[in-house]
């Protein structure tokens, strides 16, 4: 997760980026997709742009993401700095943290380069896919617009009371808090919010078939 000082680090390595690359503003937003009006927030440093925007920014000027970020890492892509990280591969579709969201037939589009640092022991594991997440019910711990590692085929013996984990129900997504509730036999995935309003997910023992768990996240980061 990302400091405080990242986040006023941020305008000036974009600017500095739009000069080193000779690009105007308006070209990173049709290159990107993202609005005048949101770049021109993040100049500005009025608005700190989501992790999905850090990546579509650092991809169209071919700079490192961590740099961006404002870690103290080099600009450019090709460099040295390379051999300290690894590429996932990076589902393009927001796991909700909210209700059940359907994502129709996870595709696999490019890798994202994340520094080992941030990856920890989980560096270079091939399990791991990296996903954004969208909603608040998880904002106690995972902001929205944050990006998360999920180790997938972790099994179910893995998995812990408290750990944070990607279910997939009737083919629909999301992120919560796992607990095994044995006493009343049940799964259950709970909320981690300051809105109260968000409510359990439970799942009977008897009653899985159409319950997979997807992976433990493992890692998340965001622009704070």
């Amino acid at each position: 997760m990302t400091s405080t000082k990242t986040k006023n680090l941020f305008p000036n390595r974009l600017k500095s980026a739009l000069e080193l690359r000779q690009m105007k503003a308006i070209e990173l937003s049709n290159l990107t997709g993202i609005t005048r009006g949101a770049l021109s927030s993040y100049l500005s440093g009025r608005w700190a742009p989501k992790q999905n925007n850090i990546y579509k920014i650092a991809n169209a000027l071919n700079v490192e993401e961590s740099w961006l970020m404002g870690y103290d890492t080099p600009i450019n892509k090709d460099s040295s700095y390379n051999k300290n990280t690894n590429e996932y591969q990076y589902i393009p579709y927001a796991v909700s943290a909210g209700e059940l969201t359907e994502i129709d037939g996870i595709n696999f589009y490019n890798k994202l380069s994340v520094p080992d640092l941030l990856m920890g022991k989980y560096a270079g594991n091939k399990n791991i896919v990296l996903m954004p997440v969208n909603g608040e019910s998880m904002n106690n711990v995972i902001a929205n617009g944050s990006i998360i590692a999920v180790l997938t085929k972790t099994p179910l013996e893995c998995i812990h009371d408290n750990d944070i984990v990607v279910i997939r129900h009737n083919g629909d997504y999301t992120v919560k808090r796992f607990y095994n509730d044995v006493l009343h036999q049940e799964y259950v995935f709970k909320p981690d919010s300051t809105d109260l309003a968000f409510r359990d997910i439970v799942f009977n023992y008897d009653n899985t078939e159409d319950l997979e768990l997807i992976g433990k996240v493992v890692m998340y980061s965001v622009m704070l």
